[in-house]
């Protein structure tokens, strides 16, 4: 019987394929903002750029920044969420009220700015790596992009002409419901293009039309989940409508910091999973996770689920121009003190590894 393989992936495994790593969300959705004028939508951008420029007193000038001028958006939205939660101001014009359409603002500017991105991709390296996959690959995500979901669409289509992967919890959507599923993806931060209601429960899956796929590509289950069930209207100020019980569903895009929205019972669902298949897994193979601080409840599931694996039987793939060991690496360092000096260590990068699994002919 083959080895069990289950891969984690992190911002770095979005880059890799063109997509934005998270201190890169801000900037560049501002830089490109006078480039695509639709890209504005209700006001969003506006209260979110005008909440920078007096909270954080960035330049008022778009042109005028640099990358560092913006704060690190995790800390961003932990800030808002811990107000909100309080029923704190911030200031006499950032009422908790006010505030909630701040928050809301940025998750359209992540989900606005990520499927730009996805229009845009230099490569995708999860399709890459899926065909050196048996049929029934295991991925664990912390990212809220597609680029990973698309890819299981596109290699679904090559192999079995069409179906979805198990997102590891039920999904209300019909079209999903009833498309066959092949592997297992747990996307533990939530999704772009999931929307929750808090009034039944239920989670949906939609799909945005200027996001269909990398190059404008409609693979056929995206297609018919299209047809159903368009997402970009679930990013509204004014709300929109639970189709089953008519309350305000929003969307998941969980920061490490807002420890509430892990009580999801989606979410929690989706981490027991992701737990039960770490514990179950003869190998793991961690692209582009850099093991920050502030990822608490990933750090211990990792620490918990691979506590029964040799450290040699974890690699750990992440890109440093200088090709550093792991013991001179800040992040190999990291993963050396949580897991032990033998990991599996390659600093080549997503790109590069994936290579290398190619020419060596692995299966996993």
């Amino acid at each position: 019987m083959p080895d069990r393989t289950v891969f984690v992936f992190g911002a770095g495994a979005t880059k890799a394929c063109g997509g934005p790593l998270t201190n890169e969300i801000l900037p560049e959705a501002f830089k490109i903002l006078d480039s695509f004028p639709g890209f504005e939508r209700e006001g969003f951008l506006e209260l979110v750029n005008e909440y920078l420029v007096e909270r954080y007193h960035i330049p008022a000038d778009i042109t005028a920044r640099k990358k560092e001028d913006y704060p690190q958006l995790p800390r961003l939205l932990a800030m808002l969420d811990a107000a909100i939660e309080r029923d704190r101001s911030l200031g006499a014009q950032w009422t908790p009220d006010r505030l909630q359409i701040v928050r809301s603002g940025l998750e359209f500017l992540i989900f606005a700015l990520l499927q730009h991105k996805l229009q845009r991709l230099s490569a995708n390296h999860y399709y890459s790596l899926l065909k050196l996959c048996g049929s029934d690959p295991v991925m664990v995500s912390l990212n809220y992009d597609i680029i990973v979901d698309n890819a299981f669409c596109r290699w679904a289509e090559d192999e079995v002409g069409g179906a979805f992967p198990d997102y590891g919890t039920e999904i209300s959507t019909n079209a999903y419901q009833t498309i066959p599923k092949v592997g297992t993806l747990l996307k533990l931060h939530g999704s772009l293009n999931w929307y929750f209601c808090p009034g039944c429960q239920r989670l949906f899956v939609g799909i945005n039309d200027s996001g269909r796929g990398e190059g404008g590509r409609f693979y056929k289950v995206l297609e018919i989940l299209y047809v159903e069930d368009p997402l970009e209207p679930r990013y509204s100020c004014s709300g929109s409508a639970c189709r089953e019980c008519g309350a305000a569903v929003k969307p998941i895009l969980i920061t490490p910091s807002h420890q509430r929205d892990y009580e999801n019972p989606h979410i929690a669902r989706i981490w027991e999973t992701a737990n039960d298949v770490l514990e179950q897994a003869d190998q793991v193979v961690i692209v582009g996770y850099s093991l920050p601080a502030e990822d608490t409840y990933v750090n211990l599931l990792l620490n918990h689920g691979l506590a029964h694996l040799d450290p040699s039987s974890i690699t750990v793939v992440d890109y440093d121009e200088d090709m550093r060991e792991l013991k001179d690496h800040p992040v190999g360092q990291q993963y050396r003190a949580l897991f032990g000096a033998n990991v599996n260590w390659h600093p080549e990068g997503f790109a590069a590894w994936i290579a290398a699994q190619e020419a060596a002919g692995t299966k996993f």
